[in-house]
Formats: structure tokens, C-alpha cells, sequence
């Protein structure tokens, strides 16, 4: 496609990224909620939807040279699109933790809520120190089993 071409379809460079950056955000949420709607343990399928959701998006971060600046952009329109991509994971995330946990008492309710928000920031505490992808798809691993150990304890 020629540069004309594109600038038909978006305002200028920082449309063009936003938007390429929106869409690989939103292949990783689907990638994930498909992870954790596979066969297997709660363990390997928490796993596989943190090694998707996030393990996936670190290691492409952590290979591209303009990193920083991806972490730091604050484009208005990313923030938005990718604000709306995360509400919908997390929240078919907590409807996924409905089946395999469910219950509608106040303490349920209260447990899942839990278990999501370790689920949505431990992965940031993790990649705090900039950890090889080894190390922190292996603390991703440590977080899905002691998450299924508690919801298979139920």
C-alpha cells in the first residue's frame, strides 16, 4: 500500500500506530480468553490465559527496539480503545471464574473479585525489575497455580 493510500484511511503516523497497536492488543485478549476457555486444569488454563495476555505482549515489548516509547505513549485514542479491549477481557474473565467457581454469596462474590485483581496486577509487579521472558513467563506460571489452588480449594 502507498503512503497516499494510507493516509486515506488514517490521520497521520500516530493514528497509524495507535490503531496497529489497538489491533495486536486486542489479538492477545482473544488469544488469552481462548486460553482459558481450552480443556484442562484451572492451573493451565489461568496459565495459558496469562501466557497469552501477557506473557506474549512482554516478550514482543521486550524485542522491539521502541519499547519505552510504546509503555509511555499516552495517545488519547490507544488509552480509549485499548481501555475498552481490557474491560471486555476482564470481564468475560470474571464471567469464566462464574462457571468455574460459582456461588452468588457475598463471600463468592468477594473471592473473585480477588482473585481477579491478582489475575489483572501481579503481571505489572512482575515485569517491575525487567526480568528476562523466561523469568517472567515463570512467575506467571506461579501465579496461576497458586490462583487455581485456591479456586479448586472451593
Amino acid at each position: 500500500m502507498s503512503r497516499p493510500a494510507l493516509y486515506q484511511y488514517f490521520r497521520d503516523k500516530a493514528d497509524i500506530f495507535a490503531s496497529a497497536f489497538v489491533a495486536v492488543f486486542e489479538q492477545h485478549a482473544e488469544q488469552a480468553m481462548a486460553a482459558l476457555a481450552r480443556p484442562g486444569t484451572t492451573a493451565e488454563r489461568l496459565d495459558g490465559f496469562l501466557q497469552r495476555y501477557e506473557g506474549d505482549l512482554w516478550q514482543i515489548l521486550a524485542a522491539s527496539p521502541h519499547s519505552e516509547e510504546i509503555l509511555q505513549a499516552k495517545d488519547a485514542h490507544i488509552a480509549t480503545s485499548i481501555g475498552v479491549v481490557v474491560d471486555r477481557l476482564w470481564a468475560e474473565t470474571e464471567g469464566h471464574l462464574k462457571k468455574i467457581a460459582p456461588g452468588r454469596s457475598r463471600t463468592m462474590t468477594d473471592q473473585r473479585a480477588a482473585w481477579i485483581e491478582l489475575l489483572r496486577f501481579s503481571p505489572r509487579g512482575f515485569a517491575f525489575d525487567r526480568p528476562p521472558i523466561d523469568v517472567y513467563r515463570r512467575r506467571l506460571s506461579t501465579l496461576a497455580r497458586i490462583i487455581a489452588a485456591d479456586i479448586d480449594s472451593i
